[in-house]
């Protein structure tokens, strides 16, 4: 069942078909009662019939309705009609994180880039702080407004888990449930997760973010699984010459195997990272103005 504009459910306006994806469609519709726009999830029938879909769902109205930060995005209320279940989402106009990717041979907005990372990571470290972990941060699940500065969203937490609190294992019939290209090791093993495993995860969006691809492309997901697991991390300042090798050092820690080696928090390695190549224009300059100079010089 798609909706149409003007179409109404559950006491909403539909406007316009935002999105899709394998179990429900996201639609901008006009919350009456706030007189303002929202992003309407509606999960498929199948899904709303389901007793692990519906699980997970309201596992996600849980964890978000307890979180409260200008990084994350909030949920307003849920429910189910027509068989259906559905929830009413902060809306951020604009789009998501994925679009900031560039093709590897292109230089990205350095500076949009650098400040969609800290936003980002500093709503993960709110998130860490109450007790929860994402589990599925890449670019994909975060929204960035069109507005400047933008405003940043980290979105989509049906894959999040409380910390301290009862949860059913990560593995379901052997398998779990990750986006492989940005999954650490402990996840990947269905191991003990805790804020690390979120800090992994934006590293591998970072390095996606700065050079147009994941930290391990590889041919297929058990490939890529298998360099998580073992390889040791890319060097970026060899996919993109204009990076320097202290980022790497950096990232290198965000990604190391051992949880226990990363850093304390998401926002310090961004800090780090931020300070290393916002100068990063003045820097390469330089060498062409002091060329220039001596040439000038020399005549």
């Amino acid at each position: 069942m798609l909706l149409e504009p003007d179409d109404q459910f559950a006491g909403f306006v539909v406007q316009a078909r935002l999105g899709y994806g394998g179990s429900s469609d996201v639609y901008l519709a006009e919350d009456p009662e706030r007189s303002q726009p929202v992003a309407l999830k509606i999960l498929g029938p199948e899904d709303s019939r389901s007793p692990e879909a519906r699980a997970r769902f309201l596992h996600e109205f849980d964890i978000l309705s307890t979180l409260r930060h200008p990084n994350i995005v909030r949920i307003y209320t849920h429910g189910e009609t027509d068989g259906r279940l559905w929830s009413a989402h902060e809306y951020v106009a604009g789009a998501s994180g994925s679009t900031l990717v560039r093709m590897p041979h292109r230089r990205p907005d350095l500076r949009r880039v650098l400040q969609v990372l800290a936003d980002v990571a500093a709503g993960l470290d709110f998130v860490h702080a109450n007790d929860v972990v994402h589990l599925d941060v890449k670019p994909a699940n975060l929204l960035v407004g069109s507005d400047e500065p933008a405003t940043v969203k980290v979105s989509d937490f049906d894959q999040a888990r409380w910390l301290h609190r009862p949860e059913p294992p990560l593995a379901t019939n052997g398998f779990v449930v990750v986006s492989v290209p940005y999954a650490a090791p402990e996840l990947l093993r269905a191991g003990t997760v805790s804020p690390a495993t979120d800090q992994y995860a934006l590293a591998c969006s970072t390095i996606e973010l700065l050079t147009g691809r994941t930290p391990f492309p590889r041919a297929n997901l058990m490939a890529i699984a298998e360099a998580h697991l073992y390889e040791p991390p890319p060097e970026i300042s060899t996919r993109q010459h204009w990076i320097p090798p202290e980022a790497d050092a950096i990232l290198r820690r965000s990604l190391a195997k051992d949880p226990d080696a990363r850093y304390a928090s998401c926002t310090e390695p961004i800090r780090l990272l931020t300070e290393v190549l916002h100068d990063i224009d003045t820097r390469r300059r330089a060498p062409l103005l002091s060329r220039l100079s001596a040439a000038f010089t020399r005549q």
